[in-house]
């Protein structure tokens, strides 16, 4: 589907062109402190969009009325007959301090659209906010990886999902050992302010998620947590000369991650962690699982046609990876855009099983835990 297709599909839902306007609005509120002039005109366009979408004497009339309902769960925003999915109706976008909550970075930002008649006016915007997860897919792997050679492709997208964030040298280095790895100049930047821990010197730390290696949001409360969800550890912070972390949660048990200087380091851009990172990472889990079945395993076949072809014995499994933490959102894109592979729920979204095949009775659906277990039974029977 083209870019304007995807454009003029996603943005013809009311509910979805106010998803999106909020989660704009939300996000330049929470970097008015360092974006100035340019974030509160970004929330006086995006009231425009609401106002446009609710129509005359319905919904916040100022920018300021827009930040406090973005404060209030979206229920209040959607409103009425334009309201979304249920899932969305309970979700705060602000937290008390102003800054976007766990539940904007990853749940809301599935139901993201393209405002396309804005596209552009704020080159400063993530891309998450702006573009919806498929079109980031698709310009990450044309503008960065721009290669035909389905090996050059697997490598550079395979080490995209293993090293969001790190030192640039040390990036540099890993690539250049790694080999057929092909990245455009910018594909990294700045860690964040708000995913950084600044001592009393002056000095900026970082902490790389157990799961995705991607930093870790740093609350003013000294909380440490992955801003997705399911990658669920949870810690505080202990201010030292070399802060360290300690683990909040009853969760299972993981090494502590290691603070890291923050000058001279980078990490893959929101937008691209959250929809080529966080889905890889469990991409990669389950292929490695297969391998150490005996299986063998090729990455994103045909350039992504698909993510993951498993020989086991004299069986073929092809797989494709849906990892959505929005129900509503995975049934749209499944009806809109017809898989090419039997699908496969990660442990974390399995209990999407029955849901899923109730509402697309058609589909060929299974889970990591049952897919694997398939993967060893076919070993097995070859030998």
């Amino acid at each position: 589907m083209s870019e304007s297709a995807l454009g003029q599909h996603y943005t013809d839902v009311p509910w979805q062109r106010l998803v999106a306007a909020t989660l704009r609005a939300a996000y330049a509120w929470s970097v008015r402190d360092v974006r100035g002039n340019a974030a509160m005109l970004e929330i006086a366009k995006m009231t425009g969009v609401v106002m446009e979408v609710h129509g005359p004497g319905s919904g916040p009339v100022t920018p300021a009325a827009l930040v406090e309902g973005l404060r209030q769960p979206l229920a209040g925003l959607l409103g009425g007959p334009r309201q979304g999915p249920a899932e969305l109706a309970d979700v705060v976008l602000l937290d008390k301090e102003g800054n976007l909550t766990e539940n904007a970075y990853d749940l809301v930002c599935e139901h993201v659209v393209p405002l396309r008649e804005l596209a552009g006016a704020q080159p400063w915007l993530p891309t998450w906010v702006t573009m919806h997860s498929d079109q980031i897919r698709h310009r990450v792997f044309t503008a960065i990886i721009n290669t035909t050679k389905q090996d050059e492709y697997v490598a550079s997208r395979k080490f995209l999902v293993e090293h969001p964030a790190g030192r640039e040298q040390e990036l540099v280095e890993q690539r250049d050992r790694t080999g057929g790895v092909r990245l455009a100049p910018g594909g990294y930047r700045d860690i964040p302010e708000k995913q950084v821990y600044r001592g009393s010197d002056g000095r900026g730390w970082w902490w790389p998620c157990p799961d995705c290696k991607w930093p870790m949001a740093v609350s003013s409360a000294g909380k440490v947590r992955c801003r997705y969800r399911p990658h669920s550890a949870v810690y505080d912070l202990l201010p030292e000369a070399r802060p360290k972390l300690r683990r909040r949660d009853d969760g299972p048990r993981a090494l502590l991650p290691v603070s890291q200087a923050v000058e001279g380091a980078k990490c893959a851009d929101a937008g691209v962690w959250r929809f080529v990172v966080v889905p890889g990472v469990s991409e990669l889990r389950i292929a490695a699982a297969a391998e150490r079945a005996n299986a063998k395993v090729q990455l994103w076949p045909h350039r992504d046609r698909y993510d993951l072809l498993v020989r086991a014995g004299r069986e073929k499994f092809a797989v494709d990876v849906k990892e959505c933490l929005s129900f509503s959102s995975l049934i749209d894109r499944l009806r809109t855009r017809p898989p090419s592979a039997r699908i496969l729920l990660p442990k974390s979204f399995e209990w999407q099983l029955e849901p899923l095949t109730e509402a697309l009775p058609g589909l060929a659906v299974t889970t990591e835990t049952k897919f694997l277990s398939q993967v060893r039974a076919a070993v097995r029977k070859a030998r």
